[in-house]
Protein backbone atom coordinates (compact mmCIF):
# COMPACT_ATOMS: atom_id res chain seq x y z
CA UNK A 1 0.00 0.00 0.00
CA UNK A 2 0.78 3.58 -0.80
CA UNK A 3 1.59 5.70 1.79
CA UNK A 4 -0.77 8.09 0.41
CA UNK A 5 -4.10 7.10 -1.21
CA UNK A 6 -7.56 8.76 -2.76
CA UNK A 7 -9.64 5.67 -3.53
CA UNK A 8 -13.12 6.46 -5.99
CA UNK A 9 -15.79 4.22 -6.73
CA UNK A 10 -18.60 6.51 -9.09
CA UNK A 11 -21.98 6.96 -7.83
CA UNK A 12 -25.09 7.63 -10.45
CA UNK A 13 -26.97 11.16 -10.56
CA UNK A 14 -29.03 12.70 -12.82
CA UNK A 15 -28.07 15.94 -14.16
CA UNK A 16 -25.74 16.98 -17.04
CA UNK A 17 -23.06 18.82 -15.16
CA UNK A 18 -19.71 18.29 -14.20
CA UNK A 19 -20.45 18.04 -10.36
CA UNK A 20 -23.52 15.60 -11.37
CA UNK A 21 -20.94 13.53 -13.89
CA UNK A 22 -18.41 13.08 -11.14
CA UNK A 23 -20.17 12.32 -7.78
CA UNK A 24 -18.36 10.01 -5.49
CA UNK A 25 -17.61 7.66 -2.73
CA UNK A 26 -14.13 9.31 -1.73
CA UNK A 27 -11.68 7.67 0.53
CA UNK A 28 -8.90 9.16 1.50
CA UNK A 29 -5.70 7.59 3.16
CA UNK A 30 -2.56 8.61 4.77
CA UNK A 31 -0.13 5.86 5.81
CA UNK A 32 -3.09 3.62 6.48
CA UNK A 33 -4.88 6.11 8.60
CA UNK A 34 -8.22 6.95 6.69
CA UNK A 35 -8.38 10.75 7.01
CA UNK A 36 -11.41 10.88 5.46
CA UNK A 37 -13.06 9.50 8.24
CA UNK A 38 -15.56 11.97 9.55
CA UNK A 39 -19.09 12.36 11.73
CA UNK A 40 -22.24 14.19 11.31
CA UNK A 41 -25.42 14.46 12.21
CA UNK A 42 -26.63 10.86 10.83
CA UNK A 43 -23.32 9.26 12.39
CA UNK A 44 -20.01 8.07 11.16
CA UNK A 45 -18.54 7.46 7.84
CA UNK A 46 -15.02 6.52 6.49
CA UNK A 47 -15.63 7.61 2.68
CA UNK A 48 -17.22 10.69 1.68
CA UNK A 49 -19.88 11.49 -1.16
CA UNK A 50 -19.09 14.47 -3.55
CA UNK A 51 -18.66 15.30 -6.68
CA UNK A 52 -14.97 14.28 -7.53
CA UNK A 53 -14.36 17.36 -10.08
CA UNK A 54 -14.30 19.95 -7.76
CA UNK A 55 -11.01 18.17 -5.81
CA UNK A 56 -9.63 16.91 -9.30
CA UNK A 57 -9.79 20.84 -11.02
CA UNK A 58 -8.49 22.37 -7.57
CA UNK A 59 -5.24 19.69 -7.91
CA UNK A 60 -5.00 20.71 -11.81
CA UNK A 61 -5.58 24.69 -11.45
CA UNK A 62 -2.17 24.18 -8.85
CA UNK A 63 -0.37 20.88 -10.28
CA UNK A 64 3.06 22.87 -10.23
CA UNK A 65 2.95 24.54 -6.83
CA UNK A 66 1.66 21.58 -5.57
CA UNK A 67 4.74 19.10 -6.04
CA UNK A 68 7.24 22.14 -6.42
CA UNK A 69 7.07 25.16 -4.01
CA UNK A 70 7.78 24.48 -0.53
CA UNK A 71 7.73 26.56 2.54
CA UNK A 72 9.40 29.73 1.66
CA UNK A 73 10.47 30.06 4.78
CA UNK A 74 10.61 26.97 8.25
CA UNK A 75 8.02 28.07 11.03
CA UNK A 76 7.50 31.42 9.40
CA UNK A 77 3.06 31.61 8.98
CA UNK A 78 1.78 30.78 6.19
CA UNK A 79 0.31 33.37 3.93
CA UNK A 80 -3.58 32.42 2.94
CA UNK A 81 -2.55 32.13 -1.08
CA UNK A 82 0.36 29.55 -0.11
CA UNK A 83 -2.92 27.65 1.99
CA UNK A 84 -5.06 27.62 -1.39
CA UNK A 85 -2.57 26.46 -3.42
CA UNK A 86 -1.89 23.64 -0.68
CA UNK A 87 -4.84 22.72 0.43
CA UNK A 88 -7.97 20.48 -0.20
CA UNK A 89 -9.98 23.00 1.88
CA UNK A 90 -9.48 25.66 -0.89
CA UNK A 91 -11.55 22.79 -3.37
CA UNK A 92 -14.69 22.41 -0.76
CA UNK A 93 -17.01 24.26 -2.70
CA UNK A 94 -19.76 23.79 -0.59
CA UNK A 95 -18.68 20.22 0.42
CA UNK A 96 -16.71 19.52 3.43
CA UNK A 97 -13.19 18.02 2.93
CA UNK A 98 -10.49 16.59 5.48
CA UNK A 99 -7.55 19.19 5.83
CA UNK A 100 -4.89 17.28 3.49
CA UNK A 101 -2.00 19.39 2.94
CA UNK A 102 0.52 19.08 0.23
CA UNK A 103 3.70 20.53 -0.24
CA UNK A 104 6.87 20.14 -1.54
CA UNK A 105 10.51 19.59 0.84
CA UNK A 106 13.07 19.30 -1.98
CA UNK A 107 13.06 15.85 -2.92
CA UNK A 108 10.45 14.55 -1.05
CA UNK A 109 6.81 15.60 -1.00
CA UNK A 110 5.00 16.11 2.82
CA UNK A 111 1.37 15.07 2.70
CA UNK A 112 -0.52 15.45 5.76
CA UNK A 113 -4.21 15.57 7.10
CA UNK A 114 -5.11 17.79 10.77
CA UNK A 115 -8.30 16.93 12.27
CA UNK A 116 -11.19 19.76 11.67
CA UNK A 117 -14.85 20.84 12.33
CA UNK A 118 -16.47 22.15 9.73
CA UNK A 119 -19.48 24.39 12.22
CA UNK A 120 -21.21 24.85 8.62
CA UNK A 121 -21.34 21.56 7.48
CA UNK A 122 -21.48 20.57 11.06
CA UNK A 123 -19.18 17.79 10.13
CA UNK A 124 -16.25 16.45 12.26
CA UNK A 125 -12.90 15.25 10.42
CA UNK A 126 -10.86 13.04 13.45
CA UNK A 127 -7.70 11.83 12.53
CA UNK A 128 -4.02 13.46 11.51
CA UNK A 129 -1.52 12.01 9.91
CA UNK A 130 1.76 12.85 7.76
CA UNK A 131 4.20 11.12 5.49
CA UNK A 132 6.88 12.23 3.50
CA UNK A 133 7.08 10.72 0.11
CA UNK A 134 9.08 10.73 -3.22
CA UNK A 135 7.75 13.34 -5.72
CA UNK A 136 6.78 10.63 -8.36
CA UNK A 137 4.64 8.61 -5.86
CA UNK A 138 2.65 11.98 -4.97
CA UNK A 139 2.36 13.04 -8.39
CA UNK A 140 1.40 9.02 -9.56
CA UNK A 141 -1.66 9.47 -6.64
CA UNK A 142 -2.92 13.05 -8.37
CA UNK A 143 -2.56 12.03 -11.61
CA UNK A 144 -4.66 8.94 -11.39
CA UNK A 145 -7.26 10.88 -9.84
CA UNK A 146 -7.61 13.14 -12.23
CA UNK A 147 -7.00 11.12 -14.93
CA UNK A 148 -9.93 9.26 -13.40
CA UNK A 149 -12.48 12.30 -13.54
CA UNK A 150 -11.15 13.44 -17.06
CA UNK A 151 -12.36 10.23 -18.35
CA UNK A 152 -15.36 10.31 -16.07
CA UNK A 153 -17.01 13.79 -18.24
CA UNK A 154 -15.55 11.98 -21.54
CA UNK A 155 -18.20 9.30 -21.01
CA UNK A 156 -20.84 11.94 -20.04
CA UNK A 157 -19.91 13.73 -23.32
CA UNK A 158 -18.67 16.84 -21.49
CA UNK A 159 -16.25 18.44 -23.05
CA UNK A 160 -14.08 22.00 -22.99
CA UNK A 161 -14.51 21.79 -18.91
CA UNK A 162 -11.58 23.88 -17.46
CA UNK A 163 -10.21 20.79 -15.84
CA UNK A 164 -9.86 18.69 -19.22
CA UNK A 165 -8.14 22.13 -20.56
CA UNK A 166 -5.87 22.52 -17.82
CA UNK A 167 -4.83 18.83 -17.83
CA UNK A 168 -4.27 18.50 -21.54
CA UNK A 169 -1.19 21.40 -21.12
CA UNK A 170 -0.33 19.83 -18.51
CA UNK A 171 -0.09 15.96 -19.69
CA UNK A 172 1.47 17.69 -22.90
CA UNK A 173 4.26 18.98 -21.64
CA UNK A 174 7.97 18.07 -23.12
CA UNK A 175 11.02 17.65 -20.86
CA UNK A 176 12.19 21.39 -22.12
CA UNK A 177 8.94 22.70 -20.74
CA UNK A 178 9.08 20.72 -17.86
CA UNK A 179 12.16 22.72 -15.88
CA UNK A 180 10.23 26.10 -16.65
CA UNK A 181 6.66 24.80 -15.45
CA UNK A 182 8.85 23.49 -12.24
CA UNK A 183 10.67 26.62 -11.66
CA UNK A 184 7.26 28.50 -11.76
CA UNK A 185 5.38 26.03 -9.78
CA UNK A 186 8.60 26.76 -6.88
CA UNK A 187 7.86 30.07 -6.86
CA UNK A 188 4.08 29.49 -6.23
CA UNK A 189 2.67 30.50 -9.54
CA UNK A 190 1.34 29.18 -12.92
CA UNK A 191 3.57 28.66 -15.47
CA UNK A 192 0.64 29.01 -18.03
CA UNK A 193 0.39 32.51 -16.39
CA UNK A 194 3.88 33.55 -15.94
CA UNK A 195 4.54 37.26 -16.94
CA UNK A 196 6.77 37.92 -19.35
CA UNK A 197 9.78 39.53 -17.11
CA UNK A 198 9.65 36.40 -15.36
CA UNK A 199 9.99 33.88 -17.93
CA UNK A 200 12.84 36.14 -19.39
CA UNK A 201 14.63 36.31 -16.11
CA UNK A 202 14.16 32.36 -15.62
CA UNK A 203 15.61 32.07 -19.58
CA UNK A 204 19.23 34.42 -18.53
CA UNK A 205 19.61 32.72 -14.69
CA UNK A 206 19.38 29.17 -15.95
CA UNK A 207 22.21 30.60 -18.37
CA UNK A 208 24.03 32.23 -15.08
CA UNK A 209 23.39 29.65 -12.26
CA UNK A 210 22.44 26.42 -13.82
CA UNK A 211 18.93 24.63 -12.96
CA UNK A 212 19.98 22.98 -9.64
CA UNK A 213 20.96 27.07 -8.25
CA UNK A 214 17.96 28.48 -9.89
CA UNK A 215 15.94 25.92 -8.22
CA UNK A 216 17.54 26.41 -4.84
CA UNK A 217 16.60 30.46 -5.31
CA UNK A 218 13.07 29.56 -6.79
CA UNK A 219 12.32 27.39 -3.45
CA UNK A 220 13.29 30.48 -1.57
CA UNK A 221 11.83 33.10 -3.62
CA UNK A 222 8.26 34.79 -4.09
CA UNK A 223 7.31 35.92 -7.55
CA UNK A 224 7.48 39.40 -6.07
CA UNK A 225 10.92 39.55 -4.88
CA UNK A 226 12.26 37.15 -7.47
CA UNK A 227 14.34 40.14 -8.91
CA UNK A 228 16.33 41.12 -6.09
CA UNK A 229 17.01 38.06 -5.21
CA UNK A 230 18.53 37.18 -8.51
CA UNK A 231 20.46 39.21 -8.75
CA UNK A 232 21.90 38.58 -4.62
CA UNK A 233 21.84 34.80 -6.16
CA UNK A 234 24.23 35.98 -9.04
CA UNK A 235 26.42 38.20 -6.97
CA UNK A 236 27.19 35.31 -4.81
CA UNK A 237 27.32 31.96 -7.06
CA UNK A 238 30.07 34.75 -8.61
CA UNK A 239 32.28 35.34 -5.41
CA UNK A 240 32.29 31.42 -5.08
CA UNK A 241 34.94 31.59 -8.00
CA UNK A 242 37.46 33.28 -5.99
CA UNK A 243 36.63 32.44 -2.68
CA UNK A 244 39.31 30.76 -0.80
CA UNK A 245 39.43 27.19 -0.97
CA UNK A 246 38.17 24.67 1.93
CA UNK A 247 38.79 21.00 2.09
CA UNK A 248 36.72 18.10 2.98
CA UNK A 249 39.62 15.81 2.64
CA UNK A 250 39.33 15.48 6.58
CA UNK A 251 35.82 13.71 6.54
CA UNK A 252 35.68 12.31 2.86
CA UNK A 253 36.48 9.09 4.16
CA UNK A 254 33.21 9.36 6.72
CA UNK A 255 29.52 8.39 5.28
CA UNK A 256 27.62 10.52 5.98
CA UNK A 257 24.38 9.01 7.84
CA UNK A 258 21.38 8.27 5.94
CA UNK A 259 18.51 10.41 5.85
CA UNK A 260 15.48 8.83 8.36
CA UNK A 261 12.69 10.08 5.95
CA UNK A 262 9.69 8.88 8.28
CA UNK A 263 11.36 10.96 11.15
CA UNK A 264 11.61 15.01 10.70
CA UNK A 265 14.38 16.81 8.87
CA UNK A 266 16.55 18.21 11.93
CA UNK A 267 16.89 14.81 13.63
CA UNK A 268 19.03 14.42 10.48
CA UNK A 269 20.77 17.73 10.83
CA UNK A 270 21.44 17.40 14.91
CA UNK A 271 22.60 13.53 13.89
CA UNK A 272 25.17 14.51 11.51
CA UNK A 273 26.45 16.86 13.06
CA UNK A 274 26.80 14.89 16.25
CA UNK A 275 28.53 12.02 14.23
CA UNK A 276 30.62 14.63 12.44
CA UNK A 277 32.25 15.49 16.11
CA UNK A 278 32.70 11.92 16.98
CA UNK A 279 34.71 10.99 14.28
CA UNK A 280 36.59 14.23 14.34
CA UNK A 281 37.20 13.50 18.44
CA UNK A 282 35.65 16.40 19.51
CA UNK A 283 33.32 15.97 22.81
CA UNK A 284 29.87 17.74 22.83
CA UNK A 285 30.65 20.05 25.28
CA UNK A 286 33.89 21.18 23.79
CA UNK A 287 32.68 25.38 23.16
CA UNK A 288 35.49 25.84 20.92
CA UNK A 289 34.20 21.84 18.80
CA UNK A 290 32.99 24.24 16.04
CA UNK A 291 36.39 26.09 15.59
CA UNK A 292 38.33 23.03 15.55
CA UNK A 293 36.08 21.29 12.83
CA UNK A 294 36.59 25.05 10.97
CA UNK A 295 40.20 24.68 11.27
CA UNK A 296 40.64 21.38 9.86
CA UNK A 297 38.30 22.27 6.59
CA UNK A 298 40.19 25.27 6.29
CA UNK A 299 37.10 27.64 6.64
CA UNK A 300 37.11 30.87 7.85
CA UNK A 301 34.32 32.58 8.69
CA UNK A 302 35.90 35.54 9.86
CA UNK A 303 36.13 37.03 6.31
CA UNK A 304 33.44 38.50 4.49
CA UNK A 305 34.21 37.16 0.82
CA UNK A 306 32.85 41.06 -0.21
CA UNK A 307 32.57 44.13 1.01
CA UNK A 308 29.50 45.17 -1.49
CA UNK A 309 26.16 43.45 0.62
CA UNK A 310 25.27 45.25 3.46
CA UNK A 311 21.81 43.99 4.38
CA UNK A 312 21.47 41.12 3.94
CA UNK A 313 22.25 39.19 7.85
CA UNK A 314 18.40 38.08 7.70
CA UNK A 315 18.32 37.60 3.73
CA UNK A 316 16.64 34.55 2.24
CA UNK A 317 19.44 33.56 0.88
CA UNK A 318 22.72 34.16 2.95
CA UNK A 319 25.28 32.03 0.87
CA UNK A 320 26.15 29.85 -1.77
CA UNK A 321 28.81 27.00 -1.95
CA UNK A 322 30.45 24.74 -4.74
CA UNK A 323 32.22 21.12 -4.22
CA UNK A 324 34.77 19.93 -6.89
CA UNK A 325 36.10 16.40 -5.48
CA UNK A 326 37.00 17.12 -1.86
CA UNK A 327 37.57 20.86 -2.25
CA UNK A 328 34.65 23.07 -1.83
CA UNK A 329 34.65 26.93 -2.61
CA UNK A 330 31.96 29.13 -0.01
CA UNK A 331 30.61 32.55 -0.23
CA UNK A 332 28.96 33.67 3.33
CA UNK A 333 27.33 36.86 2.92
CA UNK A 334 26.10 38.33 5.95
CA UNK A 335 27.79 40.85 7.71
CA UNK A 336 28.36 39.86 11.52
CA UNK A 337 30.64 36.85 12.15
CA UNK A 338 28.78 34.86 14.61
CA UNK A 339 26.22 34.76 11.54
CA UNK A 340 29.06 34.41 8.98
CA UNK A 341 29.65 31.05 10.94
CA UNK A 342 26.74 29.81 11.33
CA UNK A 343 26.04 30.05 7.57
CA UNK A 344 29.93 28.03 7.18
CA UNK A 345 28.50 25.20 9.27
CA UNK A 346 25.38 24.92 7.17
CA UNK A 347 27.92 25.13 4.05
CA UNK A 348 29.91 22.05 5.31
CA UNK A 349 26.70 19.64 5.46
CA UNK A 350 25.36 20.80 2.42
CA UNK A 351 28.98 20.22 0.49
CA UNK A 352 29.33 17.00 2.21
CA UNK A 353 26.16 15.83 1.08
CA UNK A 354 26.47 17.14 -2.52
CA UNK A 355 27.46 15.58 -5.60
CA UNK A 356 31.00 16.21 -7.18
CA UNK A 357 31.06 19.47 -9.28
CA UNK A 358 27.42 21.13 -7.43
CA UNK A 359 26.87 24.45 -6.32
CA UNK A 360 23.95 25.03 -3.72
CA UNK A 361 22.51 28.18 -2.49
CA UNK A 362 22.11 28.32 1.83
CA UNK A 363 18.51 29.93 1.92
CA UNK A 364 15.71 30.08 4.62
CA UNK A 365 13.00 27.72 2.22
CA UNK A 366 11.77 24.99 3.98
CA UNK A 367 13.09 22.35 1.88
CA UNK A 368 14.40 18.77 4.00
CA UNK A 369 17.91 19.76 3.09
CA UNK A 370 18.10 23.15 4.09
CA UNK A 371 15.65 22.17 7.43
CA UNK A 372 18.34 19.54 7.67
CA UNK A 373 21.60 22.28 7.21
CA UNK A 374 19.87 24.49 9.54
CA UNK A 375 19.71 21.81 12.25
CA UNK A 376 23.12 20.65 11.33
CA UNK A 377 24.88 24.15 12.04
CA UNK A 378 22.78 24.82 15.32
CA UNK A 379 24.15 21.59 16.48
CA UNK A 380 27.85 21.71 15.39
CA UNK A 381 28.04 25.43 16.87
CA UNK A 382 25.79 25.55 19.95
CA UNK A 383 25.79 22.11 21.18
CA UNK A 384 22.70 21.08 23.39
CA UNK A 385 24.98 19.59 25.96
CA UNK A 386 26.41 22.27 26.80
CA UNK A 387 23.06 24.51 26.54
CA UNK A 388 21.65 21.96 29.11
CA UNK A 389 24.47 22.14 31.28
CA UNK A 390 24.01 25.90 31.45
CA UNK A 391 21.09 25.42 32.80
CA UNK A 392 19.83 25.96 35.77
CA UNK A 393 16.13 24.15 37.27
CA UNK A 394 15.57 23.71 33.58
CA UNK A 395 15.88 27.37 33.02
CA UNK A 396 18.40 29.71 31.02
CA UNK A 397 18.57 32.97 32.23
CA UNK A 398 18.87 36.29 29.66
CA UNK A 399 22.15 36.32 31.12
CA UNK A 400 23.02 33.29 30.78
CA UNK A 401 22.45 33.05 26.98
CA UNK A 402 24.27 35.90 26.07
CA UNK A 403 27.41 34.66 27.91
CA UNK A 404 27.22 31.18 25.77
CA UNK A 405 26.25 33.00 22.80
CA UNK A 406 29.65 35.38 23.16
CA UNK A 407 31.65 32.16 24.43
CA UNK A 408 30.33 30.17 21.35
CA UNK A 409 31.07 33.02 18.98
CA UNK A 410 27.28 32.65 17.67
CA UNK A 411 24.48 34.92 17.92
CA UNK A 412 22.17 35.06 20.82
CA UNK A 413 19.23 33.75 19.07
CA UNK A 414 21.07 30.45 18.34
CA UNK A 415 21.53 29.53 21.58
CA UNK A 416 17.80 30.57 22.67
CA UNK A 417 16.11 28.78 19.89
CA UNK A 418 17.97 25.56 20.87
CA UNK A 419 16.61 26.00 24.27
CA UNK A 420 13.54 26.79 23.59
CA UNK A 421 13.02 23.98 20.96
CA UNK A 422 14.13 21.26 23.21
CA UNK A 423 12.10 22.30 26.67
CA UNK A 424 14.70 24.17 28.27
CA UNK A 425 12.69 27.45 29.45
CA UNK A 426 14.55 31.20 28.13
Amino acid sequence: MSGFEISRSWLPRPGKSEADATLARLLIQIEEKIVSDFEDGRGQKQSLEIPAYYLAEWMAENWWPLLWEPEKSEGAVLDPAFTRRHSFLAAQRGFALPNVQIVSAGKLVEVSAAARTSDLAKVRFFNRASVSLDRFEVEKVLRGFIEGVVGRLEEANITDSFLQEAWSLISSTDEDEALFCRLAGALGISPYEIAEPIAELFERLENSLGPKVLLDLCQAATVEDLPEMARVTEQAVSLTKNAPTSTLSPISTFKMPSDNVHAAAHRHGVHTADYLRRRLGIKNTDPNGATKVFEQLHIDPKTRVSQKFTAFDEASVTGAVVRHDDEMKIALLQETETKRRFSAARAIFSAWSAEDNESMLLTSAGTRDQQANRAFAAELTCPLEIVRLRAKSGRLTSDAISDLAAELHIGADVVKKRAADNGIRV
